[in-house]
């Protein structure tokens, strides 16, 4: 039964008045999140791979297609993909970085270059090139401020007896290199990485080790 269930999105486009109605809502979501051009078509299967990299306004002018039908039609046909949206404005998110309560993290899944990235564009963009926030701060809202929100003992402070997960960079060429394209380039600039006091990484390069444990609130 799971094929039958699967399809059961698919069979609900066919129908036209639910296809009208999903078009409505569509795009008033996209009016809502900025336009077309907002929408950047990232970490797809093979066969969406002529799209990757691109906004949903230029796929739409390749295809001779309203937006929203455009993205219709390309869930109709299976093409399965991501997609990056980029509603908020430079200022909202600086905004939001001064505030003592917010921390950073990375929910940042295959395809996004924030799973490579997050940190060292912090450091770069908000830190060294800005500045918005100081080193100090952007230390501590990555580490021993998220240890304490989500009780994760031991961790997230240069503290003896807790567990060494330590990062070496140097702020003279840290930078992210992930891009939307190219989600997995690795950043520049990490020279030493310790996980659970193992090194990782040693003088820019990979061990191979794999020290990392999952981690449970306590």
């Amino acid at each position: 039964m799971e094929p039958y269930r699967n399809m059961r999105p698919l069979l609900r486009i066919g129908d036209p008045a639910t296809r009208d109605r999903m078009l409505a809502d569509m795009r008033d979501n996209l009016r809502r999140r900025g336009g077309d051009s907002t929408l950047l078509l990232i970490n797809g299967s093979p066969s969406a791979g002529p799209y990757i990299g691109k906004t949903l306004q230029q796929v739409a002018a390749e295809r001779g297609t309203p937006p929203v039908e455009t993205a219709l039609e390309m869930i109709r046909t299976g093409l399965d993909m991501g997609v990056a949206s980029f509603n908020m404005t430079e200022r909202d998110i600086e905004t939001f970085m001064k505030d003592p309560y917010v921390m950073t993290g990375s929910d940042g899944s295959s395809g996004h270059p924030r799973l490579y990235g997050t940190y060292p564009r912090k450091i770069r963009r908000y830190v060294l090139d800005k500045p918005v926030i100081t080193m100090e701060r952007m230390v501590q809202s990555s580490s021993a401020q998220v240890a304490e929100v989500y009780g994760i003992a031991e961790r997230g402070s240069l503290t003896v007896g807790h567990f060494a997960d330590v990062i070496v960079f140097d702020p003279a060429t840290i930078r992210e290199m992930a891009t939307y394209v190219d989600p997995e380039r690795t950043s520049v600039g990490m020279r030493w990485v310790f996980v659970n006091g193992t090194a990782v990484v040693i003088d820019g390069q990979p061990t191979g080790a794999l020290p990392g444990r999952s981690l449970r609130r306590r």
